[in-house]
């Protein structure tokens, strides 16, 4: 289980373990956690994870501050290593904002980027000027922009995947052969004009929390 709003209720998560008879679970927020969900977690399952730094993991881990590493990044990472074993992989993952991490052949997690993700772009530009809009997003096949909406449009999509394409051939010239993961909330978005050959996966993170808890258990 992974990022709960404070809609979640408990009496949602009790119907989830007891339809679906859960006895293991794990839980991974970057946002304040609910001690409310955590309390009834840890008394209702025989095995229940709070997933932080210190948490046994899979993988090595040679970030230089573990805690403060969203752990989604790691739990991504995880995911993606276990699908292809021995290589390297660059994850993905384009949410609220976008995080570009690598993990090496030898299950090394070596850290990476955070940038602004698409619709924060987006927002940041109303937010922070008098005269700009907030526009939807959009992809045009033109270059340019022929309007305030369209270059504001151009700006966060064409600008999010001009950064990833190239932050893919720089890391694929230190990492030979590496394997691109996308995942998060803009994956079927951003997959259909990226034009670098990739792995589009929405549940990236949950695969990476799944082999977590059974490298605990």
């Amino acid at each position: 289980m992974t990022g709960f709003y404070p809609r979640f209720l408990v009496r949602d998560i009790r119907r989830i373990c007891r339809d679906n008879k859960v006895d293991v679970g794990i839980i991974s927020s970057t946002r304040h956690k609910n001690t409310s969900v955590v309390r009834f977690l840890k008394k209702e399952l025989s095995t229940f994870i709070e997933l932080n730094y210190k948490t046994k993991l899979p993988i090595t881990n040679v970030y230089a501050t573990p805690r403060t590493l969203g752990m989604d990044r790691v739990a991504a990472a995880i995911g993606s290593y276990t699908k292809k074993p021995g290589q390297a992989h660059l994850i993905i993952d384009a949410g609220s904002c976008m995080t570009l991490d690598i993990i090496d052949k030898n299950a090394c997690f070596r850290g990476g980027n955070i940038t602004p993700g698409m619709h924060m772009r987006i927002k940041a530009m109303n937010d922070h000027t008098d005269k700009l809009p907030l526009v939807p997003l959009a992809y045009h096949e033109e270059l340019l922009g022929r309007s305030t909406e369209m270059a504001l449009q151009n700006g966060a999509v064409r600008g999010t995947l001009f950064e990833i394409e190239a932050f893919i051939q720089s890391a694929s010239k230190e990492y030979p052969r590496i394997n691109i993961n996308l995942t998060g909330g803009d994956t079927d978005f951003l997959a259909k004009y990226l034009k670098s050959k990739i792995l589009a996966d929405p549940n990236l993170v949950f695969e990476g929390l799944n082999e977590i808890v059974l490298y605990n258990v």
